[in-house]
């Protein structure tokens, strides 16, 4: 199990950026009144067959080079020991969306801390996706898209330190203000 849930985002995204994803879709939403914590991650990626989606929560299957799979297995375990639930719907060529629900308040829930820095490790490890990130908690929302922040040119030049900044100021800031920080 991972220690942060912003673990298994960052692993599930990264998932779809060797799919092949042009956009990535991250949802959170917490509701402490309903005791439901859901995370969804959808991508346009190349998806998976009905085989590999049946197999995808195996720990000893993968569609990648190396011989594991543990990203989608962690999550479900996760959701084991939260009696929570993963589901993963997926085609060829219709991209792949995750989704774990878990009770809030249950005692083995992992925290959900490190989203800002979850969403900075993307957004410039891979600018040229387009991340989109929607985080309710309670009723009150925080929406971020990377567009607006990091162009998606192609070229391997490291992002300009007032870039990182502005990502860093806007998503801590949006954070705070639905008390997600």
């Amino acid at each position: 199990m991972m220690e942060d849930l912003s673990l298994h985002v960052l692993d599930i995204a990264e998932n779809a950026v060797a799919a092949g994803a042009g956009r990535i879709v991250i949802g959170i939403n917490e509701s402490e009144k309903r005791d439901l914590l859901t995370i969804r991650i959808t991508d346009d990626g190349r998806g998976m067959s009905a085989e590999e989606r049946e197999r995808a929560l195996d720990p000893f299957f993968t569609t990648q080079r190396k011989k594991t799979g543990l990203g989608l297995a962690l999550l479900a375990q996760t959701a084991g020991l939260c009696g929570g639930r993963v589901a993963v719907e997926s085609a060829p060529t219709r991209g792949t969306k995750v989704t774990l629900r878990l009770p809030y308040h249950h005692i083995d829930r992992p925290p959900l801390t490190k989203m800002a820095e979850t969403m900075m490790t993307l957004v410039f490890g891979h600018p040229g996706i387009d991340f989109r990130y929607c985080h309710r908690r309670n009723g009150q929302e925080f929406r971020f898209n990377s567009r607006g922040y990091v162009p998606r040119a192609g070229g391997a030049a490291p992002a300009p330190p007032e870039a990182i900044l502005s990502v860093r100021r806007a998503l801590r800031a949006g954070l705070n203000s639905i008390g997600a920080s």
